[in-house]
């Protein structure tokens, strides 16, 4: 039997409405060249039932306790068996056409990181699109769920480090970068992303103090200038208008 091009993962706690709406986008994904993991946190909300329901789609699952998101990823990412590697959190939607075209671009690039952009919803009402050049991975992390990681990559580089709680995904990249791993951008968006998910509801402080760490890792940490500050203090007052 022929290993599927692409693996997408999603990670699930006791968010049943939000898987539920989650395994129906990979339902009416067009490109069907995929395997679909679910790795749930040990659930008792029903979402079991859920994912048994939808066993048609979902290739493999584990439900069992886990030490948050990040851990939950590594283990999909170990279960994985697509050279290419997305994920699609529960909770979020990816779009119809987010993986056509995916597989003919990893084989010419197969040591690359493919990206798009991401839309982003509150309380089901359209916000916002994100994206923006991997080149700025030094400043700030690119839409997590927009990327597809070649599996290869994740081997040879290391996964995601349980170290950090809420910018993992922002070490993970900047290592990849730092390392020399090519990005390359896909000029579509690729998935629905819910603002009212983990990274959203963590204080602004817990985040940047992560964040200041791992860019001292790397030596690329500069003291922010006046201007800066200015914007990111206007930018906490309007997040916390809504």
């Amino acid at each position: 039997m022929l290993k599927p091009a692409i693996t997408l993962i999603t990670i699930n706690y006791n968010n049943v409405n939000g898987l539920r709406k989650t395994i129906e986008s990979v339902k009416a994904l067009i490109c069907r060249d995929y395997e679909y993991i679910v790795v749930d946190g040990g659930s008792t909300d029903g979402s079991l039932d859920i994912i048994k329901t939808n066993s048609g789609i979902i290739t493999k699952y584990i439900s069992e306790k886990d030490n948050g998101i990040y851990d939950a990823i590594n283990k999909g990412i170990k279960l994985a068996e697509g050279s290419l590697i997305g994920l699609v959190h529960s909770g979020d939607t990816i779009l119809p056409d987010a993986l056509t075209g995916l597989k003919e671009l990893h084989e010419t690039h197969p040591d690359s990181v493919l990206y798009g952009a991401l839309k982003t919803s509150r309380n089901g009402v359209f916000d916002s699109v994100w994206g923006w050049n991997a080149d700025l991975l030094p400043r700030q992390m690119i839409p997590h769920l927009a990327a597809f990681v070649p599996k290869q990559v994740y081997a040879e580089y290391g996964d995601y480090d349980l170290n950090y709680k809420i910018a993992a995904d922002y070490e993970c990249f900047l290592r990849f970068y730092k390392k020399g791993v090519p990005f390359i951008f896909i000029d579509k968006i690729i998935c629905d992303f819910d603002l009212g998910g983990i990274s959203q509801r963590t204080s602004d402080a817990e985040t940047e103090k992560e964040v200041i760490a791992i860019k001292q890792k790397y030596g690329v940490y500069k003291e922010p200038t006046k201007m800066e500050s200015l914007k990111k203090a206007v930018k906490r007052f309007l997040k916390h208008m809504r």
